[in-house]
Parts: C-alpha cells; structure tokens; sequence
C-alpha cells in the first residue's frame, strides 16, 4: 500500500472536503490540485509544481477532483451570499473560468490575431491545434527565442509528436516553476492531461510571458 505526503496546507483543505458531498463531475474538471507521485510511490497534492517534491505529476483521483470542485462551488456561493450577490451568477462565473478546459476546437485564434493574450487563451490554442493535428498551429504556442538551430529541429521534432496526440484538459498554475526564471517575469505551469490507451497522461509545460503573450516550454 503507498504512502501519502500531504503539506498541511493540503490537509487542512482534505479536512473541509471530507465534509462535503461528492458531485457527479469527472476528474477532468478544473481542480486547481495537481497530484504529484515521487519515485517511492508517495504522494504530494499541491497548488504550485510537482518538479518541486522531485515528483512527476499525475491524474488526480475522481473523488478528490470532484470534491474539490464541489468546494469552489460552495465558496462561490457563499461568497456571494456573503457579498449579497446573486449565487446562481457567481457559481456560473466560476464556470467560465474553467474555459481552458474547454474541448472545441473552434476556440483556436486565427493565424492573423496574433498571440494568445492569456493564459486561457493559450491553453486553447493549443488543445485546438493538437485536435486538428496541426504541428505548425501547435508550434505557434511555443516559446522559440533564443533558441538554436539544433535545439528548435529537437522541440519540433517533440512537437510532431503531440500533435498526433488527444487532449482531455488543460489547466493553468499561476506559479514560478524554476530558479532560472526571473521572479519579475510573470510565468506558470500549464498541466495538460492527455488521453491514451493506458488512460490519462499528465504533463506539465512551463508558461512564459513576453511583451503580454503567453507562451508554452517544455518543463
């Protein structure tokens, strides 16, 4: 049986979340909580990075997600209620901000707008042009400044490959995910959830911001 390793930050959440029921949502909705497995099997539920733990992330357990998700709703709700705000408008707030979760390709800038001026932007961009195979639209999500010519042919080549790839979701971490990136620089972590035969597939992707576009890196 494994282990678990929590941060008390996260027991503490465990505790309000024991007390709420489960929602029928599947684990592919936005959490907020990446679950991070360490090579000897323990876990780490957290808000930030799982490179952090020496960790690599993985699909968070349906039960979990949807309690989570019952959490945000419940906060959404009494924040309103609190605020005298109408309830059923600030839970559906919350509802559109999980649009980087969104599944239609349709969604997807074209070529001539430019680049993706938020983070939910570019998450859908990026689901839309892996749901179109496109590796050129794929490419246009990513960072290439200040690469050389053999690094840039090794990200295309990677780029080939998760073009033939299937999204489930992608979600934004507002984070900085690594000592080689400026503390003044606005970054971040995209974990984006890919389906496979063997079941879902997280991977993170490092967020940059330059001149107000965002882009992705392999983490």
């Amino acid at each position: 049986m494994r282990s678990l390793s929590f941060p008390l930050s996260a027991i503490a959440t465990a505790l309000v979340f024991a007390a709420l029921p489960v929602m029928p949502r599947t684990a592919e909705a936005n959490t907020g909580v990446i679950r991070c497995e360490r090579p000897d099997g323990t876990r780490v539920y957290t808000s930030g990075s799982c490179g952090q733990f020496g960790a690599a992330s993985a699909p968070i357990e349906a039960e979990l997600a949807n309690r989570i998700v019952s959490e945000h709703r419940t906060e959404a709700r009494l924040g309103a209620l609190r605020d005298g705000r109408d309830p059923a408008q600030a839970i559906a707030a919350l509802e559109a901000g999980s649009a980087l979760a969104s599944r239609i390709p349709g969604q997807r800038r074209s070529a001539a707008s430019g680049c993706a001026r938020t983070p939910q932007q570019l998450a859908m961009d990026l689901q839309a042009s892996v749901a179109l195979g496109d590796v050129n639209r794929v490419a246009e999500s990513f960072d290439w400044a200040g690469m050389q010519s053999r690094q840039a042919n090794e990200v295309m080549h990677e780029l080939e490959g998760l073009a033939e790839r299937s999204i489930a979701r992608a979600e934004y971490f507002d984070i900085t995910v690594g000592a080689s990136l400026a503390s003044a620089l606005d970054a971040g972590v995209m974990q984006v959830a890919f389906r496979g035969d063997g079941g879902t597939v997280i991977d993170d992707f490092e967020v940059r911001r330059d001149s107000g576009c965002y882009f992705l890196r392999f983490a």
